[in-house]
């Protein structure tokens, strides 16, 4: 598919030399890179390397491997993928979070979150510790979010569908460090995706910066003092990487840069990415916030027998309800009145007539010991693909009631049997 003629003179002008121009554009013919990021929520890089030996590590990010399209075994397909171990994500893609160097305790807020890829990197950063807030404004696009954030099995995050106006005055100079990953006009995907070069015009960079500064004004608002945010974009215009971050650095003089990064295919193993870091330069002040216990003196009885029939160990943390919906909230729980709240932590379940059903998020963030009905599978048994498609099968010696049914050990959901059959899709 050939690429936009006014595309092409733009990095024309952008690259340094005819001779490196020449190289770009012959990169765009080249295979794209793949990439995974292991879920270090669920486990060790050396474990990992144990199921999937010498793979090729992406030097940005620690977590990030490379892999070749493997057409027999696909790995968005593999059992260990639905056990929420790795996320399939593009190389490039992983330079925004790996250079906000999240830590363990902070408030983060993923602005423009979904699908989810960049949320679940900070979430293994936080390491079950802080705050994560998955942000997107863009509704249709939550329940890929939300799939992906249970998959990790994160318990510390508040999924939320706002726009950046209406969050800014909810959370003023909050958070410890806030990325951007704003909707650009996806120059740096013309390999990996051909849709995206019949989707470019010669005047969506100039649209786009705008909704870009504009996201951006709203999100230094919320960045908390000696705060940091990261504004990344997949495109490789100057209008809407370096222009975009100098407007932002004149509009907020509190602001300084700290750093600025370009990944282009021809000189690196990714598609494209630009992150810009900011620091804000107000002195730090304490930042602590009070959590309120929210646990009842008495538990619900449908619940509490659910509880005391399986012998499950839940994670730490209080008990919230809320529509008949059972959450555990993340330790730290700011201000939600008002905002449009997606998930508020840990989804535990439903409260239904005499009964309690628990959730797929639940299931992710058990461990098999969690759990007294355990069902372990080894890697590519067929049951794993019964299971995973919704058919129903016999599972020999099997107690009635939920099973956690686990693939290496590692949890891919509950589903109900009775008489050693299994009752319909896993949850």
């Amino acid at each position: 598919m050939s690429i936009p003629s006014q595309f092409a003179e733009n990095m024309r002008g952008l690259l340094p030399s005819p001779a490196e121009y020449n190289a770009f554009m012959a990169s765009l013919d080249k295979p794209r890179q793949r990439g995974l990021r292991i879920n270090t929520l669920k486990i060790t890089t050396e474990d990992f390397e144990g199921h999937f030996p010498n793979l090729e590590a992406v030097a940005w990010c620690a977590e990030g491997r490379y892999y070749t399209n493997q057409s027999e075994a696909p790995l968005g397909k593999n059992p260990l993928y639905n056990a929420g171990l790795y996320y399939i994500q593009e190389p490039s893609a992983m330079s925004a979070a790996a250079i906000l160097d999240v830590q363990k305790g902070e408030k983060v807020l993923d602005l423009c979150a979904s699908p989810g890829g960049k949320s679940t990197q900070i979430a293994s950063s936080l390491a079950g510790e802080g705050l994560l807030v998955s942000n997107d404004a863009n509704f249709s696009r939550i329940p890929q979010l939300v799939r992906n954030i249970e998959m990790a099995g994160i318990t510390n995050s508040i999924i939320l569908c706002e726009t950046p106006e209406r969050l800014a005055p909810h959370f003023p100079a909050y958070f410890d460090k806030i990325l951007v990953d704003a909707p650009c006009s996806g120059e740096g995907m013309f390999r990996k995706d051909p849709s995206a070069r019949t989707a470019w015009d010669a005047t969506k960079p100039a649209r786009l910066a705008v909704i870009q500064k504009n996201i951006l004004h709203h999100a230094a608002q919320m960045v908390a003092d000696g705060g940091y945010l990261a504004y990344s974009t997949c495109t490789f215009n100057t209008t809407e990487n370096e222009d975009v971050a100098t407007y932002f650095l004149e509009q907020n003089k509190n602001f300084e840069q700290v750093s600025q990064t370009r990944i282009f295919p021809h000189a690196h193993k990714g598609e494209g990415h630009f992150v810009a870091l900011f620091r804000k330069t107000t002195p730090k002040t304490d930042n602590t916030d009070v959590q309120v216990q929210t646990r009842p003196q008495k538990l619900d009885k449908d619940f509490q027998n659910f509880l005391d029939t399986y012998q499950i160990t839940l994670p730490e943390g209080d008990i919230k309800s809320h529509n008949d919906k059972l959450f555990i909230p993340p330790t730290i729980y700011p201000d939600l009145s008002g905002l449009r709240v997606i998930r508020a932590g840990l989804l535990l379940g439903i409260l239904k007539k005499q009964r309690f059903e628990p959730s797929y998020a639940l299931a992710m963030a058990l461990k098999p010991d969690n759990f007294a009905n355990t069902i372990n599978l080894p890697n590519h048994h067929p049951n794993i693909t019964k299971l995973l498609g919704g058919e129903t099968f016999v599972v020999d010696n099997a107690k009635d009631g939920y099973n956690l049914f686990c693939v290496e050990g590692y949890p891919i959901g509950f589903a109900k049997i009775l008489k050693n059959r299994l009752k319909g899709r896993i949850i």
